[in-house]
C-alpha cells in the first residue's frame, strides 16, 4: 500500500501544483510497476504450465501409442468370437463348432490430466494466446471422450459374459448352445464389435491430435476405420 504525505506547509499555487504533480507522477510510477510484476508473473505462471502440459501430453501419448497392438488384437478375438457363434448358428450340430474357444475380455487405457486441471485451477490458461488455450481443451477433451468410452466394451464383456452363464456354454463336454442362443451372443459379439472400432477410431484420434500438437502442426482431418 502506498503511503503518501503531504508537507506541512504549502506557499503558493505553483508550489501546491508541484507537489501535486511529484506525487501524480510516484503514483504512476508505482501502479506501473505493480503492473509489471504482475505482466511477469503471469508470463512466468503461462510459462510453467506450457512445459508442464507439454511433458504430459508427450507421457500421454506414449500410453496411447502403447495401447494400439493390445486394442488391435483384442478385435480380432472378438471378431472371431463372432464368426464362431454365426458358424454354430449356422451349424448347431457341428461339435467342433459347439466347443471352439472363446475368448473374452476386458482392458482399459489410463490417462494423466493433472497439468491440464492445475493449468485450469491456477488461471494459466487465461494469460495464453486464445488458440494455444483452445488447442489444449481440444486435446484433453479428445482424451476425457476417449477414457469415457471405454465403459462401453465394459458393458458388452458383462452383457457377453451374462449370457454364457445362463447358456451353460462349456460347463460340460456335452453341453451345447442352440441357433438361437447363438444368434443372442453373436449380437452381443457385434455390438462389442461396434463399439471396439470406434475405441480405435477414438484412440487413433487422441494420438494424431497429440502428435500434430507435438510436431506444430494441424490435426488430420479425418479417421476412418472399418469393422474388417
Amino acid at each position: 500500500m502506498l503511503d503518501v504525505h503531504l508537507p506541512h506547509k504549502l506557499h503558493g499555487l505553483w508550489e501546491f501544483l508541484l507537489h501535486l504533480f511529484t506525487i501524480t507522477v510516484g503514483l504512476l510510477i508505482a501502479t506501473q510497476i505493480e503492473s509489471c510484476v504482475a505482466w511477469r508473473h503471469h508470463v512466468h505462471l503461462a510459462g510453467e504450465a506450457r512445459v508442464a502440459l507439454r511433458a504430459e501430453i508427450e507421457n500421454n501419448l506414449k500410453e496411447l501409442q502403447a495401447a494400439q497392438p493390445g486394442l488391435k488384437a483384442w478385435r480380432e478375438m472378438i471378431d472371431d468370437d463372432f464368426e464362431k457363434m454365426q458358424k454354430i448358428q449356422n451349424h448347431p450340430n457341428d461339435l467342433q463348432a459347439q466347443h471352439a474357444k472363446l475368448d473374452v475380455f476386458e482392458s482399459s487405457i489410463s490417462l494423466h490430466d493433472t497439468a491440464w486441471r492445475t493449468a485450469q485451477s491456477t488461471g494459466a490458461l487465461a494469460y495464453m494466446p486464445y488458440d494455444e488455450a483452445e488447442r489444449y481443451s481440444s486435446i484433453y477433451q479428445a482424451q476425457a471422450t476417449l477414457l469415457g468410452y471405454q465403459d462401453k466394451p465394459a458393458e458388452d464383456v458383462t452383457g457377453i459374459l451374462g449370457l454364457i452363464a445362463r447358456y451353460n456354454v462349456h460347463a460340460t463336454p456335452a453341453s451345447r448352445i442352440t441357433a438361437e442362443q447363438a444368434g443372442a451372443l453373436a449380437d452381443k459379439f457385434n455390438q462389442m464389435r461396434s463399439h471396439l472400432l470406434s475405441g480405435d477410431l477414438l484412440l487413433r484420434r487422441c494420438i494424431d491430435t497429440d502428435q500434430a500438437f507435438l510436431e506444430n502442426r494441424k490435426p488430420t482431418s479425418s479417421i476412418t476405420g472399418s469393422l474388417k
